[in-house]
């Protein structure tokens, strides 16, 4: 099987997840990108009662033998492998620390062949060692991290129309998550030899260990939740005003990257455009899919005035409604002398929910990827234009603004239920989602958007009062390795 989607909404046929496990309770409350700290400490049995909501739905849509299990797919790579092939797929995941972890258990008198897949596969996601014992008055160096993210299945690899990219992560604490996926998809043999068309760990790797190339690994930064399929033809990627901020963890020389290598990859040539849509660099907005989504064709749920809709009147546009509800919040919060510092500036939205064009014959003719010439319009507008997006189809956030005395009182209600993740909802066929039972404005006004155009609509919600507290959502929680076509 080649994992390919060609839209997010076509009807779901197979879905990766991870159900969140142990690894959780490997954390030191503590904020830092160490990869034992953390600032939410989070009970794993609520977080698996949260998940489990969502891989029931999951089954019910697609079948139970659909829906794979990241651990169970990494247990299958170890379980009838040798020595040999299990030190080429752990040399793969976890380079150097692979001997290291190989002589941990061999001063333990358990032997790499003899290791339990399972174990393996359980060291690998929950981290090694677990116990912290001392060793001649020393505690254990730690040779695999936790890893706690890991249930954003969708972050370190994406699938596209012309297969799989494997991602490359902004955060410390999440660089060895992209391996697995990578693993996953180049060992087991439910997956085709060219699943992979981008791998941006190999690549990455080759920059590290070139010493004439310092540092430039840092610069290719690429997660999925900013990789959108709008359909078989056209992509969406969002991507931060500035590289060096990382907040919302894609950069400019990842998007180029991305381009390069899906047109290259489609050898049916049907992807015919990529959409750069700028992102604003806040922590709220840490992936294009936080802020849109797709439920069906030409059909989007959005937060309000972010993409240059809707525009309240004809005296006030939505830009103006961001930055005067900003430049209003950061007068008030500077009269009691609180700390600026978090507080978003006009400036943050600047240039925010603005789209380049990145199209394949332009790119051909140029030799080289550069964006259409033409002045960058906002991201619906471009979209409405390409026939992609019809803005009476359209959910927003925090329901319809028509509901609300102006603008900015939409705007306040709308960054409360995006803040958890109102519109990260995850599709499996059009009209079909699931989304976080937490935001009731939201759901009421996507459920009733979505009867408007489909009487037969659904729109399952997952319980997720501790899941909520890490920036993710449906979407963010499930990977979808095959829709129809």
């Amino acid at each position: 099987m080649k994992p390919v989607i060609k839209s997010e909404y076509n009807k779901l046929k197979k879905v990766l997840i991870h159900t969140p496990g142990a690894e959780h309770r490997q954390l030191i409350p503590w904020e830092g990108d160490h990869p034992l700290m953390g600032q939410y400490p989070r009970s794993y049995q609520e977080l698996q009662r949260n998940h489990g909501d969502l891989k029931k739905f999951l089954m019910q849509e697609c079948g139970d033998g659909n829906v794979y299990e990241l651990t169970d797919l990494l247990m299958d790579l170890f379980a009838d492998a040798d020595y040999r092939q299990r030190y080429i797929i752990l040399k793969d995941i976890l380079e150097d620390n692979a001997d290291t972890y190989a002589d941990h258990l061999q001063s333990r008198g358990i032997g790499l062949e003899n290791h339990e897949a399972s174990n393996i596969a359980k060291d690998l996601i929950h981290g090694y060692p677990r116990k912290l014992i001392l060793n001649n008055g020393r505690l254990p160096n730690l040779i695999i991290p936790p890893k706690r993210e890991i249930m954003w299945v969708r972050d370190s690899s994406a699938v596209t129309p012309a297969g799989v990219v494997i991602n490359s992560m902004a955060s410390k604490r999440r660089h060895d998550e992209p391996g697995i996926l990578r693993a996953i998809f180049k060992y087991h043999p439910m997956f085709d030899s060219d699943s992979i068309f981008l791998d941006l760990v190999d690549f990455n790797r080759k920059l590290r260990d070139d010493n004439t190339l310092s540092g430039l690994h840092h610069n290719y930064l690429l997660e999925g939740g900013n990789i959108l399929v709008l359909n078989e033809n056209t992509l969406a990627v969002g991507v931060g005003k500035y590289d060096w901020l990382y907040a919302n963890r894609t950069t400019r020389l990842g998007f180029y990257k991305l381009v390069e290598a899906l047109f290259a990859a489609d050898k049916e040539k049907k992807i015919q455009r990529i959409y750069m849509v700028n992102v604003p660099d806040l922590r709220g907005f840490i992936h294009l899919d936080t802020v849109f989504n797709m439920f069906a064709p030409q059909s989007g749920i959005a937060m309000p005035y972010i993409f240059g809709h809707p525009d309240p009147s004809l005296t006030i546009s939505a830009t103006e409604v961001l930055k005067g509800f900003v430049k209003w919040l950061r007068y008030n919060m500077g009269k009691l002398q609180t700390d600026l510092s978090l507080i978003p500036t006009e400036d943050h939205f600047d240039y925010a929910g603005r789209c380049e064009v990145y199209d394949r014959d332009y790119i051909k003719q140029k030799g080289k990827v550069v964006r259409l010439p033409e002045k960058a319009r906002y991201f619906f507008t471009q979209l409405q234009k390409d026939g992609l997006l019809d803005m009476n189809k359209m959910a927003w956030l925090g329901g319809p603004p028509d509901d609300y005395v102006n603008a900015f009182d939409h705007l306040k209600s709308a960054l409360f239920e995006q803040h958890n993740m109102a519109g990260n909802i995850f599709c499996t066929a059009p009209h079909r989602a699931v989304t976080y039972h937490r935001n009731p404005i939201t759901i009421t006004a996507l459920r009733s958007k979505m009867k408007e155009q489909n009487p037969d609509s659904f729109l399952a919600e997952m319980s997720s009062n501790e899941i909520r507290t890490d920036n993710g959502g449906p979407h963010c929680l499930t990977l979808p390795l095959l829709r129809e076509e």
